[in-house]
């Protein structure tokens, strides 16, 4: 027989084998459904950033050699919480303090700088940042300036002469100052 014999008969029977198909006379079951669901949850980011960090922002932060340098760092957040919610974000400043437990000695913080301008506390506590309404995310840079002069601290205190950097009476070590930030909700 021919090939092309042969490629008629196959394509006929295929084509008359579809019509003897037989349709199923049982009842078969109703549709499946799948329900997928989500949820998108309330999210607060806030820290110093660092966009190595998976949130963006890392909770600590190390700055060496402040002395030579005044210490800079960015702090921020990001939120997705509701513009119905209000927060605000302080700092607290603490002295150099001695880090030899056995010594008493501190040197004193003369200015915080916030975006270039210099700021003063309220009631202890620095303002860094104000979440009121729709704002996702906000940034703030910010300098801590260690005393390098006797005068008045920045909460108003007199800086004694022992208590600034290049002062001859300052005790010689190493310092540690801490910089506490809080997220306090206001509503």
């Amino acid at each position: 027989m021919n090939k092309k014999l042969i490629a008629l008969a196959m394509i006929l029977l295929l084509a008359v084998g579809g019509l003897f198909a037989a349709e199923y006379s049982g009842t078969l079951p109703g549709d499946v459904t799948a329900l997928l669901k989500a949820n998108i949850g309330d999210f607060l980011y806030h820290g110093f950033v660092n966009t190595a960090a998976p949130t963006g922002y890392a909770s600590t932060k190390t700055i060496e050699d402040a002395f030579a340098t005044n210490p800079t760092f960015e702090y921020g957040y990001k939120t997705n919480i509701s513009s119905s919610y209000s927060f605000e974000f302080r700092m607290i400043v603490g002295d150099f303090v001695h880090d030899d437990e056995d010594v008493t000695a501190f040197i004193k913080i003369a200015d915080v700088v916030v975006d270039g301008v210099a700021v003063y506390p309220i009631t202890g506590y620095y303002l860094l940042l104000g979440k009121t309404g729709a704002e996702t995310i906000e940034s703030v840079d910010v300098e801590i300036i260690p005393a390098k002069a006797a005068g008045i601290d920045h909460l108003g205190v007199a800086i004694g002469a022992s208590e600034y950097v290049g002062s001859s009476t300052a005790v010689a070590g190493a310092y540690t100052s801490t910089v506490t930030i809080a997220v306090v909700s206001l509503t």
